[in-house]
């Protein structure tokens, strides 16, 4: 299976915050202020369809008129120590597209031009509180000095500056605020899903986009890819118990009926045991 599928709030942060205007409700979450650009100052820059190896799949990153790259990456889980080494690795693999894409001769005798100033930040939006605002890496000998600092950006809905119903931050961050209080309240995801749809409408955030049928498709085909892996886990289980009693002496016509064994189960069986 896709593996998007099985991340739903890495495609929904893609999908939206790599268009330019909506990028900028971000960027000014980030800043602290508003940016200095505007829609038409950024273009999105990123690695989907020019290199096969990925550090990541939850980045955003734009470069920017006045030679600027700017890199986010979303963060739903723990706080990695590790970050800013691995948004450097992933700069060098963006400068590598970048120099492919201007013609840079790195072997000529011309004065290569300047290159792309990296900036970094994470959007956080884990469960445990943000311990930190910044994640770094520096590498100091004999004259080689790099230093990485990340900015690491809380965006949880109660944390946000800018909240108005236009801004996309707020209405991706308010949909999950409410998909998961739901989950943690015992919802199905399918009733979170439709909870936190529900109130995106009602309260305005993310208009034109969650009324949508392709939203609603794409989040019913994330549902349904769940109910399918919590399916064959339970079969794996099922299968795993067979094949121990199995071992253990009992039948296997006593196990099929038992256990309601499909009849590819029962000839899996049969060869595990021949």
């Amino acid at each position: 299976m896709d593996e998007i599928k099985r991340r739903h709030r890495d495609t929904m942060f893609r999908g939206l915050f790599n268009d330019p205007h909506n990028f900028l409700y971000v960027l000014k979450q980030c800043r602290g202020g508003e940016p200095d650009l505007s829609a038409v100052d950024i273009t999105p820059f990123d690695l989907d369809s020019e290199l096969a190896l990925r550090i990541r799949r939850n980045d955003v990153s734009f470069i920017t008129k006045d030679n600027r790259l700017i890199i986010l990456v979303e963060h739903q889980s723990t706080q990695s120590p590790s970050m800013a080494l691995r948004l450097f690795f992933y700069y060098i693999e963006l400068l590598q597209l970048w120099i492919k894409l201007n013609d840079v001769n790195l072997y000529g005798e011309s004065q290569i031009p300047a290159l792309p100033v990296p900036e970094f930040y994470v959007a956080y939006n884990g469960t445990k509180p943000l311990e930190r605002d910044y994640s770094s890496f520096a590498f100091n000998h004999e004259g080689i000095n790099i230093n990485v600092m990340v900015k690491i950006v809380d965006i949880h809905f109660e944390n946000l500056t800018d909240v108005e119903t236009a801004n996309t931050l707020a209405g991706y961050s308010f949909f999950y605020k409410v998909y998961d209080e739901g989950i943690q309240q015992g919802l199905t995801r399918e009733m979170a899903f439709t909870t936190a749809r529900d109130e995106c409408i009602k309260h305005g955030y993310l208009h034109g986009y969650v009324e949508k049928e392709d939203f609603i498709v794409f989040y019913k085909d994330i549902l349904d890819y769940d109910t399918q892996l919590k399916q064959e886990s339970e079969a794996r289980g099922i299968m795993k118990t067979a094949l121990k009693l199995l071992e253990s002496g009992t039948s296997l016509q006593y196990l099929a009926e038992t256990l309601q064994l499909s009849e590819s189960q029962i000839i899996e069986l049969k060869k595990a045991i021949a």
